[in-house]
């Protein structure tokens, strides 16, 4: 019946009802968003169902319920698109974060001078909540500003103007000043980890000359660091300097990194840590399910190492879109075949182990 109502309305969606979660807050949207595409279907199939009415009586939605429906949706979809946009797995969303709040904040103002009193009234505890969360700029953690500078669509400049925006100037530079220094500090701390990484072990020496020599040579190293240090410094300056890039959708910004590397040599380190990190948890738990998925009842007895296999096996099967390579894929099988054949203790963990009944 209710499938005809849809047909004499000429509703087009296929989109199926969903029913609302207590424990999950975007259930709610996705069921409001599915509901109101077929508001006519509902209304007709009161008037020629007897049945349907009598069964929910005065719980029937009204005119004024459904223009809720639809104003509270909009409300939502913003949290959606930001939650689905930032708990992505396959791409960097460090640096995506900043933007996405502060469509937040400003879709909050707007919902606060909302002429729907509910609107207004949740966006103004929204807002509360949003303050009471984020705290001042100490308490912020400075990491995550330094993912959003190192896309060089948005650098330091962006920063600087979305915050004055929404808050004082004095705070915008307060901010400014902190990811800097920060953001210098970091890189000293990569260039300091690279040259000890890089030196070597001065064997002593009982000859005078060859004492002299040696504190030439420090001599030289240490004009050479302070060279170094001011091409550090040069470095962050010169990337900040440059104008942004064109902002694009599909920007690759791992690849741009990549590819700047010879040009930043220190900062690109930076720019690699920094922008693994998650903005969410998602990935993570998603990892824990797949273990979950992968260790059940039936195969409670693998090894660690074969159950990692397995799960990565699993994430590259899914993320490869590029046709396989059957030939270099085989050579690639034969050497890891004859490393592992070598390796006792991964031939215990791989092999299947048998059991003998008492």
């Amino acid at each position: 019946m209710f499938k005809k109502c849809c047909e004499s309305e000429n509703i087009k969606s296929k989109a199926s009802l969903q029913l609302d979660c207590p424990t999950r807050w975007n259930s709610t949207y996705l069921m409001l968003e599915s509901a109101v595409v077929y508001q006519k279907a509902f209304d007709k199939l009161e008037d020629v169902d007897s049945k349907f009415l009598g069964e929910f009586g005065n719980d029937m939605p009204s005119e004024v319920d459904w223009t809720k429906a639809r104003n509270l949706t909009r409300f939502l979809k913003r949290f959606y698109d930001v939650t689905c946009k930032i708990s992505g797995s396959l791409y960097s969303t460090s640096n995506l974060y900043f933007p996405e709040i502060m469509r937040v904040l400003k879709d909050l103002q707007a919902f606060q001078s909302s002429n729907d009193l509910n609107l207004a009234e949740m966006g103004r505890m929204m807002r509360e909540k949003f303050d009471k969360y984020w705290g001042t700029i100490q308490k912020m953690d400075v990491m995550l500003f330094i993912a959003v500078v190192l896309d060089p669509r948005y650098k330091m400049d962006y920063l600087a103007a979305k915050y004055k925006s929404f808050y004082s100037e004095n705070d915008a530079n307060d901010l400014v000043t902190r990811v800097t220094n920060s953001l210098r500090a970091l890189m000293d701390e990569y260039k300091g980890n690279e040259q000890v990484g890089m030196g070597g072990v001065i064997n002593p020496s009982n000859d005078v000359e060859d004492m002299v020599e040696d504190e030439e040579l420090d001599d030289y190293f240490i004009e050479r660091e302070k060279e170094q240090s001011l091409v550090s410094k040069g470095e962050l300056d010169r990337y900040f300097g440059e104008l942004p890039e064109k902002y694009t959708h599909d920007f690759d910004l791992l690849n741009w990194w990549k590819v700047n590397a010879v040009r930043y040599p220190i900062l690109s380190k930076v720019a690699k840590d920094v922008l693994a990190i998650q903005s969410s948890t998602v990935a993570s738990e998603s990892a824990f399910s797949t273990g979950g998925r992968t260790l059940d009842r039936f195969r409670s007895s693998l090894t660690p190492t074969t159950a990692e296999v397995l799960i990565c096996c699993q994430d590259w099967l899914r993320l490869s879109s590029k046709p396989i390579q059957l030939e270099e894929t085989i050579e690639d099988l034969e050497s890891l075949e004859s490393e592992i054949t070598q390796d006792p203790e991964i031939v215990e963990s791989v092999m299947p182990r048998t059991r003998v009944d008492c």
